[in-house]
């Protein structure tokens, strides 16, 4: 089931790594330039970015995966944590 609350796929002591991985998982990997350089004039590098990439692929992957085999969730509820 798709939840519609935000991924962390970045660092969550770093809120412009987790701004930059909204926006990638948000819009499925079609993030326009000026969101680009906004994440870059705020500090997040490259590399970062490439890392955000990676992680959100792989997650897509096993979930896809998990999809297919029916995978049973043995992992405990978890209730999400209100940051405000």
């Amino acid at each position: 089931m798709r939840s519609e609350q935000p991924t962390c796929l970045a660092r969550r002591d770093d809120p412009q790594s987790q701004l930059a991985a909204d926006e990638i998982a948000r819009n499925r990997g079609a993030v326009d330039e000026v969101a680009l350089k906004t994440a870059r004039a705020a500090g997040v590098t490259d590399t970062e970015i490439s890392e955000v990439v990676g992680n959100l692929a792989l997650n897509i992957l096993t979930n896809y995966f998990n999809i297919v085999a029916d995978t049973d969730a043995d992992l405990p509820v978890v209730t999400p944590h209100d940051h405000g």
